[in-house]
């Protein structure tokens, strides 16, 4: 039985990588719009900032956890082995800044670009997480009905988390872009709302409150920062925007 559901969820890896790929190609013209980028660029953007993504979280999480296997090359490819997200989120930033290593602190142009990453962060997590049926992998933390529902091969009730975070996701990023504010600091506070809400519902995951640790606090961090530099960033914005001239960015 558990060959059966190592399969099913290794399949359902592959379908949401493909899911993942597939709406970041759809939404790149749409984010590169709102921001009045250019589309190859944000696409491109997208593209390496995931590569990057991935090869960090998955190299982190062997370097720190499984050291040996960094020898097999399996190993390393495997989907459904471990990542640390967070040092995946550094990766793609990484990609961010050299970028724009051209410019100085945090330039409109720099914030411009973080505020393309922030989004395709969250739309890779609705995506990932909404594909979590596919993967047979919706459960949380147990909890009793109605909170909880039944899940295939597991006795007891838990609830559907992942699904949960997508949701949250979608009425935030809702709220912020249906808001007349600057697109830029918008987009970059709905990352640092992601970022916290990731911790927010951690104990609702399936390891529960064991996996509240250094992360989880690296998550705190970075959402605060993100949230911060989102208000200082709509505050220069309406500095410069004379009074009347509506302002997209």
């Amino acid at each position: 039985m558990s060959e059966v559901l190592d399969f099913i969820y290794l399949r359902g890896e592959y379908v949401s990588l493909f899911l993942v790929a597939g709406t970041l190609a759809l939404s790149g013209k749409h984010v590169a719009t709102l921001l009045r980028l250019p589309r190859s660029e944000v696409g491109d953007l997208f593209w390496n900032a995931g590569i990057a993504f991935v090869v960090v979280a998955r190299l982190g999480f062997l370097v720190t956890d499984s050291p040996s296997s960094l020898t097999d090359p399996l190993v390393l490819i495997r989907l459904q082995g471990g990542l640390h997200v967070f040092l995946g989120v550094l990766g793609a930033a990484a990609v961010v800044l050299w970028r724009t290593r051209g410019e100085r602190g945090l330039s409109e142009a720099r914030l411009a670009w973080f505020a393309v990453l922030a989004a395709g962060l969250v739309i890779t997590t609705v995506t990932y997480d909404a594909a979590c049926v596919v993967r047979d992998a919706c459960y949380g933390a147990e909890a009793p009905a109605p909170l909880g529902f039944a899940m295939s091969g597991l006795s007891d009730t838990r609830l559907a988390t992942p699904l949960i975070e997508a949701t949250l996701l979608l009425i935030a990023a809702g709220g912020l872009l249906s808001l007349k504010r600057p697109l830029t600091p918008s987009l970059i506070a709905l990352g640092g709302a992601a970022a916290l809400l990731r911790v927010a519902l951690t104990p609702a995951s399936v390891r529960g409150a064991d996996a509240i640790g250094i992360e989880a606090a690296a998550f705190v961090v970075l959402g605060i920062v993100l949230l911060l530099v989102a208000v200082w960033a709509e505050r220069r914005t309406r500095a410069i925007t004379p009074q009347g001239v509506p302002n997209d960015g």
